[in-house]
């Protein structure tokens, strides 16, 4: 009888255990804790997500835009709506004050709560983006859709499909976003040297301006 069998599955040697922290595009199964409203002065609007997801408590921040600076709706509403739907929330009343556990090491912070949006288990689609912003590398969670627990969307579910279909052909559509001329390469040299702000492994990048060059010709030759 052996003392001690070795287990050679991936996933028993791994050095340490994943974290549940949300940082790769896909598809989530998570618990909506809180909904709450950011925003500013000029008219912009956008909900925040403080969730569930395996056990980990964290704030899905900036994700759905409702209106642009200028007041008008922008394009993410409808995926709010969509939320709305698959929880089949019929409306979503004015923001309350209220606290949330988000600070600082949990501190409690002071938040405009949507109190209707709370214990919503549902399924996310989830796109992360990069891009740069004065010279270092941002990195965004951007919420593309929702599912119910069952995986049906909402036009799915206004329609009486009786199974989900959308959600398989999603999938393979659910990847990273590369802007102002970053790559796949790029980024994950960033990762894994910590995201280090003001780095951008590789040098220069399209999001570099180049300083206009005109030549060699001298002013008044022939």
């Amino acid at each position: 009888m052996a003392f001690f069998k070795a287990n050679r599955t991936e996933e028993a040697v791994k050095d340490r255990a994943e974290s549940k922290v949300i940082n790769k595009s896909g598809i989530y199964d998570i618990n909506i804790l809180a909904a709450f409203l950011s925003g500013d002065p000029k008219g912009s609007m956008v909900v925040d997500f403080y969730i569930d997801y395996e056990g980990k408590k964290q704030v899905l921040y900036g994700n759905l835009r409702l209106t642009n600076k200028d007041g008008s709706e922008n394009f993410a509403a409808k995926y709010f709506n969509q939320l709305l739907v698959v929880a089949d929330i019929e409306e979503v009343g004015d923001p309350i004050d209220a606290e949330l556990p988000i600070g600082k090491d949990g501190a409690m912070k002071d938040v405009a709560l949507l109190e209707d949006l709370s214990d919503i288990e549902c399924k996310v689609k989830l796109v992360m983006e990069y891009g740069i912003y004065q010279g270092s590398i941002t990195e965004k969670k951007v919420i593309r859709g929702f599912y119910n627990t069952e995986g049906f969307t909402a036009e799915e579910i206004l329609k009486g499909a009786e199974k989900p279909e959308q959600i398989e052909k999603d999938k393979d559509y659910v990847k990273d976003v590369y802007k102002d001329g970053l790559t796949k390469e790029v980024v994950e040299a960033w990762i894994a040297n910590g995201r280090k702000k003001g780095e951008i492994p590789g040098g220069s990048t399209k999001a570099e301006k180049a300083k206009p060059s005109f030549g060699a010709k001298k002013f008044g030759a022939k």
